[in-house]
Protein backbone atom coordinates (compact mmCIF):
# COMPACT_ATOMS: atom_id res chain seq x y z
CA UNK A 1 0.00 0.00 0.00
CA UNK A 2 3.31 2.22 0.75
CA UNK A 3 4.45 1.40 -2.85
CA UNK A 4 0.99 2.78 -3.90
CA UNK A 5 1.33 5.93 -2.66
CA UNK A 6 4.28 6.43 -3.81
CA UNK A 7 3.99 5.50 -7.62
CA UNK A 8 0.27 7.37 -7.90
CA UNK A 9 1.90 10.73 -7.28
CA UNK A 10 4.71 10.31 -9.58
CA UNK A 11 2.62 8.54 -12.66
CA UNK A 12 0.28 11.61 -12.37
CA UNK A 13 3.04 14.03 -12.53
CA UNK A 14 4.41 12.03 -15.83
CA UNK A 15 0.92 12.32 -17.26
CA UNK A 16 0.66 16.55 -16.61
CA UNK A 17 4.37 16.22 -17.87
CA UNK A 18 3.37 14.83 -20.90
CA UNK A 19 0.22 16.95 -21.62
CA UNK A 20 2.20 20.22 -20.92
CA UNK A 21 4.55 19.01 -23.87
CA UNK A 22 3.37 20.84 -27.46
CA UNK A 23 2.78 18.59 -30.26
CA UNK A 24 5.38 19.06 -33.20
CA UNK A 25 4.13 20.79 -36.00
CA UNK A 26 5.13 21.42 -39.67
CA UNK A 27 6.76 24.77 -40.00
CA UNK A 28 7.62 24.55 -43.73
CA UNK A 29 7.36 22.27 -46.42
CA UNK A 30 10.41 22.14 -49.43
CA UNK A 31 9.43 20.08 -52.14
CA UNK A 32 12.49 19.79 -55.17
CA UNK A 33 13.25 18.13 -57.95
CA UNK A 34 11.53 18.31 -61.55
CA UNK A 35 7.97 18.69 -60.89
CA UNK A 36 5.51 17.80 -63.62
CA UNK A 37 2.34 19.68 -61.46
CA UNK A 38 2.59 22.62 -58.83
CA UNK A 39 3.78 21.52 -55.30
CA UNK A 40 0.01 22.16 -54.20
CA UNK A 41 -1.84 20.02 -56.49
CA UNK A 42 1.01 17.18 -56.09
CA UNK A 43 0.64 17.39 -52.17
CA UNK A 44 -3.18 17.35 -52.71
CA UNK A 45 -4.96 15.09 -50.62
CA UNK A 46 -1.65 14.19 -48.55
CA UNK A 47 -2.26 15.57 -45.19
CA UNK A 48 0.83 17.12 -45.56
CA UNK A 49 0.66 20.81 -44.82
CA UNK A 50 2.15 23.28 -42.45
CA UNK A 51 0.88 23.43 -39.30
CA UNK A 52 -0.27 19.73 -39.39
CA UNK A 53 0.74 18.03 -36.30
CA UNK A 54 3.82 15.44 -37.01
CA UNK A 55 2.21 12.67 -34.84
CA UNK A 56 -0.79 12.62 -37.10
CA UNK A 57 1.22 11.38 -40.33
CA UNK A 58 3.78 9.59 -41.28
CA UNK A 59 6.18 9.77 -43.73
CA UNK A 60 5.74 6.01 -45.31
CA UNK A 61 1.58 7.78 -45.89
CA UNK A 62 2.94 10.96 -47.97
CA UNK A 63 5.45 9.19 -50.06
CA UNK A 64 2.50 6.39 -50.92
CA UNK A 65 0.04 9.20 -51.68
CA UNK A 66 1.95 11.44 -53.34
CA UNK A 67 3.34 8.47 -55.58
CA UNK A 68 -0.14 7.86 -56.40
CA UNK A 69 -0.62 11.02 -57.32
CA UNK A 70 1.95 11.02 -59.95
CA UNK A 71 1.23 7.77 -61.53
CA UNK A 72 -2.59 9.09 -61.52
CA UNK A 73 -0.64 11.45 -64.22
CA UNK A 74 0.76 8.74 -66.52
CA UNK A 75 3.93 9.09 -64.27
CA UNK A 76 4.32 5.20 -63.54
CA UNK A 77 8.13 4.69 -62.54
CA UNK A 78 7.89 7.71 -60.52
CA UNK A 79 10.06 7.82 -56.90
CA UNK A 80 9.12 10.31 -54.16
CA UNK A 81 11.53 10.09 -50.99
CA UNK A 82 10.10 11.79 -48.32
CA UNK A 83 12.66 13.25 -45.16
CA UNK A 84 10.89 13.66 -41.89
CA UNK A 85 12.04 16.48 -39.12
CA UNK A 86 14.25 15.50 -36.39
CA UNK A 87 12.80 15.58 -32.91
CA UNK A 88 15.48 18.56 -31.54
CA UNK A 89 15.26 20.67 -34.84
CA UNK A 90 14.16 23.83 -33.72
CA UNK A 91 12.12 24.53 -36.97
CA UNK A 92 10.18 21.73 -38.44
CA UNK A 93 10.83 21.08 -41.84
CA UNK A 94 9.35 18.11 -44.32
CA UNK A 95 11.59 17.77 -47.33
CA UNK A 96 10.53 16.11 -50.58
CA UNK A 97 12.13 14.98 -53.20
CA UNK A 98 10.65 13.98 -56.53
CA UNK A 99 12.09 12.21 -59.32
CA UNK A 100 8.85 11.51 -61.54
CA UNK A 101 10.70 10.02 -64.67
CA UNK A 102 9.10 9.43 -67.87
CA UNK A 103 5.39 10.02 -68.41
CA UNK A 104 4.06 6.87 -69.96
CA UNK A 105 1.78 7.12 -73.11
CA UNK A 106 -0.35 4.71 -74.41
CA UNK A 107 0.55 3.56 -77.76
CA UNK A 108 -1.57 0.53 -78.23
CA UNK A 109 -3.03 -2.49 -76.67
CA UNK A 110 -1.63 -6.04 -77.45
CA UNK A 111 -3.83 -9.34 -76.40
CA UNK A 112 -2.92 -12.74 -75.94
CA UNK A 113 -5.09 -15.81 -75.50
CA UNK A 114 -7.81 -14.64 -76.64
CA UNK A 115 -10.12 -16.34 -78.66
CA UNK A 116 -13.67 -15.81 -77.38
CA UNK A 117 -14.14 -12.40 -78.56
CA UNK A 118 -12.01 -10.35 -81.09
CA UNK A 119 -9.08 -8.25 -80.00
CA UNK A 120 -11.18 -4.45 -81.51
CA UNK A 121 -14.02 -5.42 -79.17
CA UNK A 122 -12.07 -5.62 -76.32
CA UNK A 123 -9.98 -2.60 -77.04
CA UNK A 124 -13.22 -0.57 -77.37
CA UNK A 125 -13.30 -1.20 -73.50
CA UNK A 126 -10.61 0.82 -72.78
CA UNK A 127 -11.23 4.29 -70.94
CA UNK A 128 -8.91 6.34 -72.96
CA UNK A 129 -7.06 6.67 -76.37
CA UNK A 130 -3.83 6.44 -77.73
CA UNK A 131 -1.61 8.73 -77.20
CA UNK A 132 -3.22 9.78 -73.62
CA UNK A 133 -1.89 8.67 -70.03
CA UNK A 134 -1.61 5.46 -68.80
CA UNK A 135 -3.22 5.64 -65.38
CA UNK A 136 -3.40 2.95 -62.87
CA UNK A 137 -7.67 3.49 -62.14
CA UNK A 138 -7.62 3.17 -66.03
CA UNK A 139 -5.50 -0.51 -66.05
CA UNK A 140 -7.89 -1.88 -63.17
CA UNK A 141 -11.20 -0.19 -65.22
CA UNK A 142 -10.17 -1.91 -68.01
CA UNK A 143 -9.17 -5.26 -66.20
CA UNK A 144 -12.52 -5.35 -64.76
CA UNK A 145 -14.57 -4.51 -68.11
CA UNK A 146 -12.75 -7.74 -69.83
CA UNK A 147 -13.95 -10.06 -66.86
CA UNK A 148 -17.25 -8.28 -67.03
CA UNK A 149 -17.45 -8.98 -70.53
CA UNK A 150 -16.50 -13.24 -70.12
CA UNK A 151 -18.58 -13.08 -67.21
CA UNK A 152 -21.51 -12.87 -69.51
CA UNK A 153 -20.92 -15.97 -71.31
CA UNK A 154 -20.22 -17.72 -68.66
CA UNK A 155 -16.22 -17.55 -68.39
CA UNK A 156 -16.38 -17.17 -64.53
CA UNK A 157 -12.78 -18.57 -64.14
CA UNK A 158 -11.19 -16.40 -66.65
CA UNK A 159 -8.25 -14.45 -65.42
CA UNK A 160 -6.66 -11.52 -66.72
CA UNK A 161 -3.41 -10.00 -66.46
CA UNK A 162 -1.98 -6.41 -67.38
CA UNK A 163 1.36 -5.61 -67.99
CA UNK A 164 3.20 -2.76 -69.07
CA UNK A 165 5.82 -2.97 -72.09
CA UNK A 166 9.21 -1.92 -72.47
CA UNK A 167 9.53 2.20 -73.15
CA UNK A 168 9.41 3.01 -76.61
CA UNK A 169 9.81 6.67 -79.04
CA UNK A 170 11.57 8.60 -75.86
CA UNK A 171 11.24 11.80 -76.60
CA UNK A 172 11.93 14.67 -73.58
CA UNK A 173 9.59 13.74 -70.60
CA UNK A 174 7.46 11.18 -71.94
CA UNK A 175 7.19 7.56 -73.68
CA UNK A 176 4.71 5.54 -75.24
CA UNK A 177 4.44 2.30 -74.57
CA UNK A 178 2.05 -1.00 -75.22
CA UNK A 179 -0.34 -2.62 -72.25
CA UNK A 180 -0.24 -6.10 -72.67
CA UNK A 181 -2.95 -8.29 -71.78
CA UNK A 182 -2.28 -12.04 -70.91
CA UNK A 183 -6.09 -13.68 -71.02
CA UNK A 184 -6.70 -16.88 -69.19
CA UNK A 185 -9.86 -18.05 -70.64
CA UNK A 186 -10.12 -21.48 -68.87
CA UNK A 187 -13.68 -23.24 -69.52
CA UNK A 188 -17.35 -21.71 -69.81
CA UNK A 189 -19.37 -22.73 -67.42
CA UNK A 190 -23.54 -24.26 -67.63
CA UNK A 191 -26.04 -23.60 -65.71
CA UNK A 192 -26.81 -27.50 -64.33
CA UNK A 193 -29.56 -27.65 -61.34
CA UNK A 194 -31.13 -24.37 -58.62
CA UNK A 195 -31.53 -25.30 -55.05
CA UNK A 196 -33.80 -22.78 -53.09
CA UNK A 197 -33.04 -23.22 -49.29
CA UNK A 198 -34.87 -20.95 -46.16
CA UNK A 199 -37.68 -20.98 -47.68
CA UNK A 200 -40.62 -20.74 -44.97
CA UNK A 201 -44.15 -19.61 -46.17
CA UNK A 202 -43.07 -19.01 -49.51
CA UNK A 203 -43.26 -21.34 -52.47
CA UNK A 204 -40.08 -22.03 -54.50
CA UNK A 205 -41.13 -21.17 -57.78
CA UNK A 206 -41.91 -17.35 -56.23
CA UNK A 207 -38.21 -17.35 -56.40
CA UNK A 208 -36.99 -19.69 -59.34
CA UNK A 209 -39.37 -17.71 -62.00
CA UNK A 210 -37.55 -14.51 -60.92
CA UNK A 211 -34.14 -16.16 -62.41
CA UNK A 212 -33.28 -14.90 -65.64
CA UNK A 213 -31.64 -18.35 -66.66
CA UNK A 214 -32.25 -21.43 -66.82
CA UNK A 215 -30.60 -24.99 -66.65
CA UNK A 216 -28.41 -25.31 -69.57
CA UNK A 217 -27.46 -21.58 -69.94
CA UNK A 218 -24.03 -20.05 -69.79
CA UNK A 219 -23.60 -18.44 -66.14
CA UNK A 220 -24.50 -15.29 -67.31
CA UNK A 221 -22.99 -13.60 -64.02
CA UNK A 222 -25.06 -9.95 -65.13
CA UNK A 223 -27.96 -11.96 -65.67
CA UNK A 224 -27.70 -13.48 -62.07
CA UNK A 225 -27.14 -10.21 -60.35
CA UNK A 226 -29.97 -9.15 -62.15
CA UNK A 227 -32.34 -12.08 -60.93
CA UNK A 228 -31.37 -11.68 -57.36
CA UNK A 229 -32.36 -7.81 -57.97
CA UNK A 230 -35.86 -9.07 -58.99
CA UNK A 231 -35.74 -11.90 -55.94
CA UNK A 232 -35.60 -8.46 -53.43
CA UNK A 233 -37.60 -6.20 -55.33
CA UNK A 234 -40.54 -9.42 -54.60
CA UNK A 235 -40.53 -7.79 -51.00
CA UNK A 236 -40.37 -11.08 -49.21
CA UNK A 237 -37.40 -11.03 -48.45
CA UNK A 238 -34.54 -9.50 -46.06
CA UNK A 239 -31.68 -11.39 -47.04
CA UNK A 240 -30.88 -13.74 -51.21
CA UNK A 241 -27.84 -14.61 -51.43
CA UNK A 242 -26.41 -17.07 -54.08
CA UNK A 243 -23.14 -19.41 -54.89
CA UNK A 244 -22.35 -21.90 -57.69
CA UNK A 245 -20.13 -25.21 -57.18
CA UNK A 246 -19.00 -27.20 -60.14
CA UNK A 247 -19.39 -30.93 -60.99
CA UNK A 248 -16.60 -33.23 -59.60
CA UNK A 249 -16.81 -35.18 -62.62
CA UNK A 250 -17.92 -32.12 -64.62
CA UNK A 251 -16.35 -28.50 -64.26
CA UNK A 252 -17.84 -26.71 -67.41
CA UNK A 253 -21.57 -27.63 -65.07
CA UNK A 254 -22.26 -26.13 -61.87
CA UNK A 255 -25.50 -26.27 -59.49
CA UNK A 256 -26.78 -23.38 -58.27
CA UNK A 257 -27.52 -22.51 -54.33
CA UNK A 258 -29.84 -19.65 -53.87
CA UNK A 259 -30.16 -18.91 -49.79
CA UNK A 260 -32.80 -16.31 -48.69
CA UNK A 261 -34.03 -15.10 -45.13
CA UNK A 262 -37.87 -14.48 -45.31
CA UNK A 263 -38.83 -11.21 -43.77
CA UNK A 264 -42.54 -10.05 -42.05
CA UNK A 265 -43.99 -9.21 -45.50
CA UNK A 266 -47.18 -8.67 -43.85
CA UNK A 267 -47.39 -4.76 -42.85
CA UNK A 268 -49.70 -1.46 -42.17
CA UNK A 269 -48.96 1.87 -43.85
CA UNK A 270 -50.26 5.01 -42.07
CA UNK A 271 -49.50 8.43 -44.58
CA UNK A 272 -50.03 11.96 -43.97
CA UNK A 273 -48.84 14.86 -45.61
CA UNK A 274 -49.56 18.91 -46.26
CA UNK A 275 -50.75 19.33 -50.19
CA UNK A 276 -51.48 22.86 -49.92
CA UNK A 277 -52.14 25.68 -47.39
CA UNK A 278 -55.87 24.24 -48.04
CA UNK A 279 -55.60 21.27 -48.21
CA UNK A 280 -53.96 17.99 -45.93
CA UNK A 281 -54.65 14.07 -46.19
CA UNK A 282 -54.18 11.09 -45.01
CA UNK A 283 -54.43 7.56 -45.73
CA UNK A 284 -54.15 3.97 -43.77
CA UNK A 285 -53.17 0.44 -45.55
CA UNK A 286 -52.62 -3.09 -44.99
CA UNK A 287 -50.73 -5.08 -47.24
CA UNK A 288 -50.85 -8.87 -47.55
CA UNK A 289 -47.79 -9.81 -50.36
CA UNK A 290 -47.79 -13.78 -50.16
CA UNK A 291 -51.60 -14.42 -49.25
CA UNK A 292 -51.57 -17.66 -50.97
CA UNK A 293 -47.66 -18.32 -50.93
CA UNK A 294 -47.02 -17.44 -54.45
CA UNK A 295 -47.08 -13.94 -54.18
CA UNK A 296 -50.52 -12.75 -55.07
CA UNK A 297 -51.27 -9.32 -53.08
CA UNK A 298 -53.96 -8.24 -51.19
CA UNK A 299 -54.22 -4.25 -50.24
CA UNK A 300 -57.26 -3.00 -48.31
CA UNK A 301 -56.78 0.88 -47.35
CA UNK A 302 -58.27 4.32 -47.70
CA UNK A 303 -56.96 7.71 -48.74
CA UNK A 304 -58.94 11.25 -47.62
CA UNK A 305 -57.96 14.18 -48.76
CA UNK A 306 -60.02 17.26 -46.51
CA UNK A 307 -60.15 20.80 -47.89
CA UNK A 308 -59.52 23.52 -45.17
CA UNK A 309 -60.83 27.24 -45.36
CA UNK A 310 -62.75 28.77 -47.41
CA UNK A 311 -62.80 25.74 -49.64
CA UNK A 312 -64.44 23.37 -47.08
CA UNK A 313 -65.11 19.77 -48.33
CA UNK A 314 -63.61 16.09 -48.74
CA UNK A 315 -62.79 13.27 -50.89
CA UNK A 316 -62.51 9.89 -49.80
CA UNK A 317 -61.54 6.65 -51.36
CA UNK A 318 -61.59 3.65 -50.07
CA UNK A 319 -60.28 0.70 -52.13
CA UNK A 320 -59.81 -3.28 -52.02
CA UNK A 321 -56.86 -4.55 -54.53
CA UNK A 322 -55.87 -8.19 -55.21
CA UNK A 323 -52.91 -8.63 -57.68
CA UNK A 324 -51.31 -12.04 -59.57
CA UNK A 325 -48.13 -11.11 -60.43
CA UNK A 326 -47.28 -14.12 -62.64
CA UNK A 327 -51.02 -14.45 -64.64
CA UNK A 328 -51.32 -18.29 -66.03
CA UNK A 329 -47.70 -18.42 -65.30
CA UNK A 330 -46.49 -15.67 -67.92
CA UNK A 331 -45.18 -12.28 -67.23
CA UNK A 332 -48.64 -10.48 -67.47
CA UNK A 333 -50.07 -9.19 -64.11
CA UNK A 334 -53.08 -8.76 -63.39
CA UNK A 335 -54.90 -6.44 -61.30
CA UNK A 336 -58.39 -6.38 -59.57
CA UNK A 337 -59.32 -3.13 -57.74
CA UNK A 338 -62.59 -2.74 -55.96
CA UNK A 339 -63.47 1.00 -55.16
CA UNK A 340 -65.47 3.69 -54.41
CA UNK A 341 -65.11 7.74 -54.45
CA UNK A 342 -67.26 10.16 -53.09
CA UNK A 343 -65.96 14.15 -53.64
CA UNK A 344 -67.83 16.69 -52.19
CA UNK A 345 -66.37 20.05 -52.22
CA UNK A 346 -68.60 23.18 -52.87
CA UNK A 347 -68.05 23.11 -56.81
CA UNK A 348 -67.96 19.11 -57.30
CA UNK A 349 -70.71 16.43 -56.26
CA UNK A 350 -69.41 12.82 -56.98
CA UNK A 351 -69.95 9.23 -55.77
CA UNK A 352 -69.04 5.97 -57.64
CA UNK A 353 -68.23 2.43 -57.15
CA UNK A 354 -66.11 1.15 -59.84
CA UNK A 355 -64.56 -2.34 -60.29
CA UNK A 356 -61.25 -2.31 -62.31
CA UNK A 357 -59.58 -5.27 -64.44
CA UNK A 358 -56.02 -4.25 -65.43
CA UNK A 359 -53.01 -6.24 -67.25
CA UNK A 360 -49.43 -4.96 -67.67
CA UNK A 361 -46.28 -6.34 -69.16
CA UNK A 362 -42.75 -5.41 -69.36
CA UNK A 363 -42.33 -5.36 -72.68
CA UNK A 364 -38.10 -4.34 -72.19
CA UNK A 365 -36.60 -3.66 -69.59
CA UNK A 366 -37.85 0.00 -69.96
CA UNK A 367 -40.70 -0.30 -71.60
CA UNK A 368 -44.07 -0.84 -69.42
CA UNK A 369 -47.78 -1.87 -70.98
CA UNK A 370 -50.96 -2.00 -69.44
CA UNK A 371 -54.55 -2.33 -70.28
CA UNK A 372 -57.75 -2.50 -68.46
CA UNK A 373 -61.68 -2.38 -68.43
CA UNK A 374 -63.51 -0.71 -65.99
CA UNK A 375 -66.80 -0.74 -64.72
CA UNK A 376 -68.36 2.42 -62.99
CA UNK A 377 -71.91 2.75 -60.84
CA UNK A 378 -71.48 6.67 -60.26
CA UNK A 379 -74.08 9.75 -60.34
CA UNK A 380 -71.98 13.92 -60.17
CA UNK A 381 -73.18 17.27 -61.00
CA UNK A 382 -71.63 19.02 -63.70
CA UNK A 383 -71.74 23.03 -64.27
CA UNK A 384 -73.52 23.90 -67.90
CA UNK A 385 -75.07 26.89 -69.09
CA UNK A 386 -74.33 28.99 -65.82
CA UNK A 387 -76.25 26.16 -63.92
CA UNK A 388 -75.89 23.16 -61.77
CA UNK A 389 -76.61 20.00 -64.14
CA UNK A 390 -77.26 16.61 -61.96
CA UNK A 391 -76.51 13.14 -63.44
CA UNK A 392 -78.33 10.64 -61.69
CA UNK A 393 -76.68 6.33 -61.03
CA UNK A 394 -75.30 5.78 -64.40
CA UNK A 395 -73.67 2.29 -65.65
CA UNK A 396 -70.48 3.45 -67.48
CA UNK A 397 -67.86 0.54 -69.19
CA UNK A 398 -64.34 2.16 -69.99
CA UNK A 399 -61.62 0.63 -71.63
CA UNK A 400 -58.11 1.76 -71.29
CA UNK A 401 -54.24 1.39 -71.98
CA UNK A 402 -50.99 3.40 -71.09
CA UNK A 403 -47.19 2.78 -72.25
CA UNK A 404 -44.51 4.26 -70.20
CA UNK A 405 -40.72 4.38 -71.05
CA UNK A 406 -38.86 5.04 -68.21
CA UNK A 407 -34.76 5.28 -68.26
CA UNK A 408 -34.15 7.51 -64.75
CA UNK A 409 -31.48 6.96 -62.60
CA UNK A 410 -31.58 6.52 -60.20
CA UNK A 411 -34.89 5.76 -59.59
CA UNK A 412 -35.94 7.68 -56.18
CA UNK A 413 -33.77 11.10 -57.27
CA UNK A 414 -33.31 10.98 -60.44
CA UNK A 415 -29.74 13.16 -62.62
CA UNK A 416 -29.98 11.41 -65.74
CA UNK A 417 -32.93 9.66 -68.00
CA UNK A 418 -36.47 10.16 -68.92
CA UNK A 419 -39.91 9.38 -68.02
CA UNK A 420 -42.95 9.49 -71.05
CA UNK A 421 -46.04 8.09 -70.90
CA UNK A 422 -48.96 7.90 -72.94
CA UNK A 423 -52.76 7.24 -72.16
CA UNK A 424 -55.98 6.71 -73.56
CA UNK A 425 -59.56 6.10 -72.38
CA UNK A 426 -62.88 5.26 -74.25
CA UNK A 427 -65.92 5.46 -72.18
CA UNK A 428 -69.58 4.45 -73.55
CA UNK A 429 -70.95 4.12 -76.70
CA UNK A 430 -70.73 0.39 -77.56
CA UNK A 431 -69.86 -0.32 -74.12
CA UNK A 432 -72.57 1.38 -72.87
CA UNK A 433 -72.75 4.69 -70.44
CA UNK A 434 -71.75 8.16 -70.27
CA UNK A 435 -69.64 8.67 -73.63
CA UNK A 436 -66.38 10.93 -73.49
CA UNK A 437 -63.04 9.41 -74.35
CA UNK A 438 -59.88 10.87 -72.40
CA UNK A 439 -56.12 11.44 -73.99
CA UNK A 440 -53.27 12.16 -71.96
CA UNK A 441 -49.32 12.24 -72.24
CA UNK A 442 -46.46 13.52 -69.96
CA UNK A 443 -42.77 13.43 -70.78
CA UNK A 444 -39.81 14.06 -67.94
CA UNK A 445 -36.67 15.12 -68.98
CA UNK A 446 -33.36 15.08 -66.51
CA UNK A 447 -29.92 16.08 -68.23
CA UNK A 448 -26.79 16.22 -65.89
CA UNK A 449 -25.19 19.74 -66.40
CA UNK A 450 -22.26 18.36 -63.89
CA UNK A 451 -21.55 16.85 -60.94
CA UNK A 452 -23.88 18.88 -58.36
CA UNK A 453 -26.23 20.72 -61.41
CA UNK A 454 -29.50 18.80 -62.93
CA UNK A 455 -31.33 20.72 -65.05
CA UNK A 456 -35.22 18.87 -64.86
CA UNK A 457 -37.85 19.72 -66.70
CA UNK A 458 -41.83 18.24 -67.65
CA UNK A 459 -44.27 18.96 -69.98
CA UNK A 460 -48.02 17.09 -69.77
CA UNK A 461 -50.93 17.36 -72.13
CA UNK A 462 -54.78 16.26 -71.91
CA UNK A 463 -57.99 16.52 -73.17
CA UNK A 464 -61.18 14.46 -72.03
CA UNK A 465 -64.27 15.37 -74.30
CA UNK A 466 -68.03 14.01 -74.52
CA UNK A 467 -68.97 12.72 -78.23
CA UNK A 468 -72.04 11.73 -79.34
CA UNK A 469 -75.03 12.66 -77.71
CA UNK A 470 -73.78 12.97 -74.05
CA UNK A 471 -72.10 16.53 -72.95
CA UNK A 472 -70.57 15.69 -69.57
CA UNK A 473 -67.12 14.49 -68.59
CA UNK A 474 -67.39 13.00 -64.78
CA UNK A 475 -65.48 14.80 -62.04
CA UNK A 476 -63.05 12.20 -61.38
CA UNK A 477 -61.88 11.93 -65.21
CA UNK A 478 -61.73 16.08 -65.64
CA UNK A 479 -58.44 18.36 -65.21
CA UNK A 480 -57.19 20.17 -62.61
CA UNK A 481 -53.64 22.58 -62.12
CA UNK A 482 -52.49 24.54 -59.20
CA UNK A 483 -50.61 23.48 -55.97
CA UNK A 484 -47.04 22.35 -54.81
CA UNK A 485 -46.91 19.84 -57.30
CA UNK A 486 -48.29 21.04 -60.57
CA UNK A 487 -48.08 25.03 -60.70
CA UNK A 488 -46.93 26.46 -57.41
CA UNK A 489 -47.99 30.03 -56.44
CA UNK A 490 -51.32 29.06 -56.93
CA UNK A 491 -54.17 27.69 -54.59
CA UNK A 492 -54.84 23.70 -54.99
CA UNK A 493 -56.32 23.01 -57.86
CA UNK A 494 -57.68 26.67 -58.66
CA UNK A 495 -56.54 26.93 -62.28
CA UNK A 496 -59.08 26.61 -64.69
CA UNK A 497 -62.73 26.61 -64.63
CA UNK A 498 -65.51 27.88 -62.33
CA UNK A 499 -68.70 28.05 -60.87
CA UNK A 500 -70.31 31.15 -60.15
CA UNK A 501 -69.09 30.69 -56.53
CA UNK A 502 -65.57 30.99 -58.19
CA UNK A 503 -65.34 27.22 -56.84
CA UNK A 504 -62.80 24.89 -59.17
CA UNK A 505 -64.78 22.39 -60.83
CA UNK A 506 -62.17 20.90 -62.89
CA UNK A 507 -61.85 21.68 -67.44
CA UNK A 508 -61.65 18.96 -70.24
CA UNK A 509 -58.13 20.28 -71.47
CA UNK A 510 -54.75 20.73 -69.88
CA UNK A 511 -51.35 21.98 -70.61
CA UNK A 512 -48.13 22.06 -68.17
CA UNK A 513 -44.81 23.03 -68.30
CA UNK A 514 -42.28 23.17 -65.56
CA UNK A 515 -38.77 23.28 -65.38
CA UNK A 516 -36.46 22.98 -62.48
CA UNK A 517 -32.29 23.72 -61.99
CA UNK A 518 -31.36 21.50 -58.85
CA UNK A 519 -28.26 22.07 -57.21
CA UNK A 520 -26.47 19.61 -54.77
CA UNK A 521 -24.68 22.86 -52.17
CA UNK A 522 -23.23 20.91 -49.79
CA UNK A 523 -23.55 17.29 -48.51
CA UNK A 524 -27.22 15.74 -48.19
CA UNK A 525 -28.29 20.20 -48.57
CA UNK A 526 -29.56 21.04 -52.43
CA UNK A 527 -31.61 23.96 -53.48
CA UNK A 528 -33.39 24.49 -56.25
CA UNK A 529 -34.76 27.43 -58.69
CA UNK A 530 -38.08 26.25 -60.57
CA UNK A 531 -40.48 28.13 -62.92
CA UNK A 532 -44.02 26.50 -63.78
CA UNK A 533 -46.60 27.51 -66.28
CA UNK A 534 -50.12 26.04 -66.89
CA UNK A 535 -53.82 26.20 -67.28
CA UNK A 536 -57.03 24.25 -67.73
CA UNK A 537 -60.37 24.93 -70.12
CA UNK A 538 -63.06 23.89 -70.81
CA UNK A 539 -62.69 24.07 -74.65
CA UNK A 540 -60.09 23.88 -76.65
CA UNK A 541 -61.39 27.33 -78.21
CA UNK A 542 -60.66 28.43 -74.87
CA UNK A 543 -57.24 28.07 -74.57
CA UNK A 544 -54.93 31.36 -74.05
CA UNK A 545 -51.55 32.02 -72.12
CA UNK A 546 -54.41 35.14 -70.70
CA UNK A 547 -56.40 32.43 -68.65
CA UNK A 548 -52.98 30.48 -67.84
CA UNK A 549 -50.76 30.45 -64.42
CA UNK A 550 -47.49 31.06 -64.06
CA UNK A 551 -45.58 30.34 -61.07
CA UNK A 552 -41.44 30.98 -60.28
CA UNK A 553 -39.62 30.44 -56.82
CA UNK A 554 -36.84 28.67 -54.83
CA UNK A 555 -36.77 25.73 -52.81
CA UNK A 556 -34.56 23.68 -50.19
CA UNK A 557 -33.71 19.92 -50.16
CA UNK A 558 -32.68 17.59 -48.29
CA UNK A 559 -31.80 14.32 -49.75
CA UNK A 560 -32.73 10.94 -48.17
CA UNK A 561 -32.70 7.17 -49.13
CA UNK A 562 -36.07 7.31 -49.69
CA UNK A 563 -36.15 10.47 -52.08
CA UNK A 564 -35.72 14.15 -51.05
CA UNK A 565 -37.93 16.02 -48.36
CA UNK A 566 -38.89 19.62 -50.17
CA UNK A 567 -39.81 22.83 -49.24
CA UNK A 568 -40.77 25.23 -51.97
CA UNK A 569 -41.78 29.11 -52.13
CA UNK A 570 -43.36 29.80 -55.50
CA UNK A 571 -45.45 32.94 -56.10
CA UNK A 572 -46.61 34.61 -59.24
CA UNK A 573 -44.69 37.12 -60.53
CA UNK A 574 -47.59 38.74 -62.45
CA UNK A 575 -49.55 39.28 -59.48
CA UNK A 576 -49.66 42.74 -57.53
CA UNK A 577 -47.64 42.15 -54.33
CA UNK A 578 -46.84 38.48 -55.24
CA UNK A 579 -44.10 37.87 -52.85
CA UNK A 580 -46.15 38.66 -50.13
CA UNK A 581 -48.89 36.30 -51.59
CA UNK A 582 -47.00 33.35 -52.31
CA UNK A 583 -47.83 30.37 -50.74
CA UNK A 584 -45.02 27.64 -48.65
CA UNK A 585 -45.05 23.66 -50.02
CA UNK A 586 -43.65 20.65 -48.07
CA UNK A 587 -43.64 17.23 -49.14
CA UNK A 588 -41.54 14.35 -49.77
CA UNK A 589 -39.73 13.42 -53.38
CA UNK A 590 -39.46 15.66 -56.15
CA UNK A 591 -42.78 17.75 -57.96
CA UNK A 592 -41.60 15.18 -60.68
Amino acid sequence: MGRLAVILPVLLIAAVAVADIEEPRVDSILVTGPLPVSAGKLLDGSGLERGVSLLRITPVQVTDWLTANLESLGYLDAEVYVQWPLWDDEVNIVRVEVEPGLRSLLSGLVFEGATVFPADSMAGLYPRSPGEPITPEDTITFRNSILSLYDRRGFVYTDVDMELMSLQDTSGTSAYRALLCHIEEDRQAFLDTVTVRGLDTVRRKVVTRELLLQPGDSLDMELLRQSVSNIYALGLFQEVRFDYTPHADDSSLVDLSISVTESDYRRVDLGTGYVSPSAVFGSVSWMHPNIMGNNQRLTIGIYMLEYVGSREGRQIEPQVIYEEPWLFSSRWRWQLKLGYLYISTPGIRQRSYSLTSTFARQLTENLLFSAGYSLEYEKYNEWVDEAFTSYDWRTTSSISATLIHDTRSPFLDPVRGHWMMGEAKLSGGLLGGNDYYRLRSEARLFLPLSGDFVLAGRTRLGGAFPYGDDESVPPDDRFFLGGGTTVRGYPFNSLGPEDDEGNPIGGRVEALGNLEVRVRVAGNFGVVLFADAGGVWRYLDEVSLDTSGFGIGAGLRYHTVFGPIRLDYGFAPTWRNSLERGRIYIGIGHVF
